[in-house]
């Protein structure tokens, strides 16, 4: 009886479409692996990116704190001496706090825009002019 349905046309037919079918499964299945597998390698090279700029980031804010830090103390300086503020200290300072707030948010996952070089200088756009305060 075996031998009769292996030759009945429909049933060869019907191994055909399987056959086909299955390729095609196959074929689908293949795909989708390569698909999953390009989402994949783009989120371990996006992890690995922010991994790497975090790094650089907190690298460079630890520098930025030790010049605030002497930017700080020079200020000082002026403020035993001539009694006033220098204000282009004050200037840089206040830009070097929005950069460092920059950096901090980046790096704390707060935020995804990446800090200057990353995005154009933008902490002096409003820069106004301030007289020095007196020491009191």
């Amino acid at each position: 009886m075996s031998n009769q349905e292996n030759t009945n046309p429909n049933n060869a037919a019907e191994q055909d479409a399987v056959i086909e079918a299955e390729a095609v499964e196959v074929k689908a299945n293949s795909n989708n692996d390569k698909t999953t597998q390009n989402k994949t390698d783009k989120f371990n090279n996006d992890i690995l990116f922010r991994i790497l700029l975090t790094l650089l980031f907190a690298l460079i804010g630890w520098l930025s704190l030790w010049v605030f830090g002497a930017v700080v103390l020079v200020q000082f300086g002026f403020l035993l001496i001539t009694g006033h503020l220098n204000k282009n200290l004050k200037a840089f300072t206040s830009e070097l706090c929005e950069y460092l707030s920059d950096i901090i948010n980046y790096v704390g996952f707060q935020k995804d825009q990446k800090p200057f070089p990353f995005q154009s200088w933008h902490y002096d756009d409003d820069n106004k002019p301030e007289q020095s305060e007196p020491a009191q």
